[in-house]
């Protein structure tokens, strides 16, 4: 009876409190939902409810059980077991995030945000307290990047609410904004009185779901957000490879240019020295032409004729000229002949 009189306490507490169960899409439905650290929530045990509950976290941790009229709990500070066979958390910090299984069956996945800036996954259902605002009348407000604040909810001084877009999927419950199968344009800032609850962005469903699972779940989790992201990473990968290969392009284009103006500036050198050669070989070989010229000139000059003169004489030590031929009427017996040839200066003569 302790245990039941315990039970019937919290459940007083908690209705006076407002505390109701996240909404789900089915009765069969899993409830996949993310809520601020320090906050609380309630599971429903459904169907399965009968004598007997057992609540397990993980599908390993056992938290509570109820059977026969005796309960089991492994923090009382922390769970609170309903009535109907439900189940209250209190005061949720980042070890509750994961599965949540009562007599066996998924009833719930918990994701706990820290922080201000808070991702999560489209479809999951997001519960924002109003937090730094004392005022009994809470006024919700989101600002899309870009875009000017607007007005999605207002919570009255009496406990009622309005939604001022999109009411079928806003709501409040549990002390908080509820937002359920929330989507990528549920994306952006948002602020109760005024004061920044939260930097929301949404990814796309199962994009972070595995932060929440089970060993073996991440693991089936992570394989399906990779097998879908695959062709985004196509046409990154296709531009990776194309802006590799054009790189590598303009390095063979560099080089060829390189070799290109190095072989034309070598070109250019082998011209100059070729035509500094030529230069060379024309003033040398006009050099021996004209040496060859002069030499020609001064050794190779025909000779000029010999003037030879005759001299004759008769006894005496003078010396007249006289003709090659001898005069008949002379006798040859007296006179001595003698010739004596002539040449150009710097030639000797020899008699």
């Amino acid at each position: 009876m302790c245990g039941s009189s315990y039970i019937t306490e919290k459940r007083r507490g908690l209705q006076a409190g407002n505390f109701r169960y996240l909404a789900s899409v089915s009765q069969s439905a899993v409830i996949r939902f993310s809520v601020l650290e320090d906050h609380h929530v309630c599971l429903p045990c459904g169907a399965s409810a009968d004598s007997s509950v057992i609540w397990t976290h993980q599908n390993r941790r056992v938290l509570l059980t109820w059977q026969g009229g005796y309960q089991t709990n492994q923090d009382r500070q922390h769970y609170v077991l309903l009535a109907d066979g439900g189940l209250c958390m209190l005061k949720l910090d980042d070890s509750d995030s994961g599965e949540y299984q009562c007599n066996q069956q998924l009833v719930a996945e918990l994701q706990v945000l820290t922080g201000h800036d808070f991702i999560v996954s489209a479809g999951w259902t997001l519960l924002l307290p109003c937090r730094g605002s004392s005022k009994p009348r809470h006024r919700w407000l989101r600002q899309r990047e870009g875009q000017k604040e607007k007005v999605i909810f207002t919570r009255f001084r009496n406990g009622t609410g309005k939604a001022e877009i999109d009411g079928n999927r806003l709501s409040y419950t549990n002390d908080a904004l509820q937002i359920t199968d929330l989507q990528p344009e549920d994306a952006g800032e948002y602020l109760c009185n005024r004061v920044l609850q939260a930097n929301l962005t949404v990814l796309e469903e199962h994009a972070e779901s595995t932060s929440i699972l089970s060993s073996t779940t991440i693991t089936t989790v992570s394989d399906v957000f990779e097998t879908k992201n695959t062709p985004k990473k196509r046409p990154e990968n296709a531009l990776l490879l194309v802006t590799v290969i054009a790189l590598g392009l303009m390095i063979v284009l560099i080089a060829l240019i390189g070799i290109f103006l190095t072989s034309m500036k070598c070109r250019k050198k082998r011209r100059r020295r070729y035509a500094a050669k030529r230069r060379e070989e024309t003033e040398l070989q006009l050099w021996m032409t004209y040496n060859a010229q002069t030499e020609y000139e001064v050794f190779e000059r025909p000779s000029l004729p010999d003037d030879t003169i005759h001299y004759a004489s008769l006894g005496r030590q003078s010396w007249s000229q006289r003709p090659s031929w001898s005069p008949p009427d002379h006798s040859s017996t007296n006179v001595v002949y003698s010739s004596v040839l002539t040449r150009p200066a710097g030639k000797h003569t020899f008699s």
